[in-house]
């Protein structure tokens, strides 16, 4: 027993060095402070508080914020900037429809409802034809939810609130606002709801510059800097449309049926959120079936955030540094070979710290090249940053290292 026990005690100190030198091979996850990464004036408002450092998880950093609601927790900083985004707009919602003037515009806009509503039934083409100049792609749908309407095949709800362009009135503020009309927060939607009847009544015009609130610089979920093109899609187009748009144009770069159906039926992303994925994927131009098949299988807003930056940051090198040629995907891991034969991973993230699972997405990478004369290096392209740590181990094994692939400042600073 005692020759046992001696055996044991003599085993502790291999032990002990076997798991020091096991956890010594990963960077330790420890609390980091926010300057680099979110600006000053997103940390602090009269309505909300961050803590002033984030937990890393290896990725993405972890926040912790102090708000109508009580505590949250969010995880990555692009969820970060969408969430305090949506919390500004309540308050700016608040601020103006507590104003006099916009309860004396709703009344009137109410009051206009009703005759619209009765106008509509009575006149289903001369109430399309009333329509203001500019509406012409609103015309179909109108025509039809009023005839409807007055057929009795639809609710007076509805086909007033198609006549009046209530969708597009709250596309068009949310935009402004700098948040999606598709928020999943409940009050933020009854706000939208609310200002865009009366908005679209005519009672209440509006200037709603003082109102804009930036996006995160370089983030493909900021409304407020897209181009003009893409914006007019996401104003005047419905759910449905957006979706017959982007199946022809993810079928005409060459994805199958199954594929796009997969992806565009996935409720995990917003019908905006599609659009934005859809108009990178189109612009780069490539089959995007890898691309789809990863991006069906996000299940978590967080998912659906990271495809949708991975999206940008190829679409990014594309236009800046070097044309993508083809899509791939080995092991859930994407990648993009472009013209220079520079195989390109794609990592949305906050602070890249070399942990296991980077180190198996590293070792994915190279292997994907295997018996490939095409590849002639290997890049990782991140729209956050790496520790030293992290660059110097992707050095070592021959990856070079692209941080802030997609902007350099802080979320929240403005452009």
């Amino acid at each position: 027993m005692k020759l046992r026990l001696l055996s044991i005690i003599l085993c502790i100190p291999t032990i002990m060095a076997q798991v020091e030198t096991q956890s010594s091979a990963y960077e330790a996850l420890q609390p980091v402070a926010l300057a680099d990464f979110v600006s000053a004036e997103r940390l602090v408002s009269s309505h909300y508080m961050v803590a002033p450092t984030a937990q890393p998880d290896g990725r993405h950093l972890i926040y912790s914020l102090q708000g109508p609601e009580g505590t949250e927790v969010i995880t990555g900083t692009q969820s970060l900037a969408a969430r305090t985004s949506e919390i500004k707009a309540r308050a700016a919602l608040d601020e103006m429809n507590n104003s006099e003037e916009f309860g004396k515009a709703l009344a009137r806009s109410g009051a206009e409802k009703v005759e619209s509503v009765k106008e509509a039934v009575k006149d289903p083409l001369g109430a399309v034809q009333r329509l203001p100049q500019g509406a012409s792609r609103l015309l179909g749908r109108v025509g039809t939810a009023v005839k409807n309407t007055a057929e009795g095949k639809g609710n007076a709800r509805s086909g007033a609130a198609a006549v009046l362009g209530v969708s597009r009135k709250k596309s068009e503020l949310a935009i402004q606002l700098g948040v999606s009309p598709y928020t999943k927060d409940a009050v933020l939607q009854t706000k939208l709801e609310a200002t865009a009847r009366a908005m679209a009544g005519g009672a209440l015009v509006m200037n709603l510059s003082g109102l804009v609130i930036s996006g995160g610089v370089g983030t493909a979920i900021s409304v407020v800097n897209v181009n003009q093109t893409l914006q007019r899609t996401l104003i005047e187009s419905t759910a449905e449309e957006m979706t017959v748009e982007n199946r022809a144009a993810l079928t005409a770069l060459g994805a199958t049926p199954a594929e796009v159906a997969a992806f565009l039926s996935n409720a995990s992303f917003s019908p905006w959120q599609k659009t934005f994925v859809t108009a990178d994927l189109k612009d780069i131009g490539r089959n995007p079936s890898p691309f789809l098949r990863l991006a069906s299988k996000a299940s978590t807003p967080d998912q659906v955030l990271d495809i949708m930056q991975v999206a940008h940051i190829l679409n990014k090198h594309h236009q800046d540094t070097s044309a993508i040629v083809s899509f791939r995907e080995g092991d859930g891991v994407l990648a993009a070979l472009d013209a220079q034969g520079v195989l390109v991973a794609p990592v949305a993230g906050d602070l890249i710290l070399w942990i296991e699972p980077i180190e198996s997405r590293a070792n994915t990478l190279l292997s994907m090249a295997k018996n490939d004369p095409n590849v002639k290096s290997f890049a990782l392209a991140t729209d956050g940053l790496l520790s030293a740590r992290a660059a110097d181990e992707f050095t070592k094994r021959g990856i070079v290292t692209i941080p802030q692939a997609i902007g350099s400042k802080p979320i929240g600073v403005r452009n």
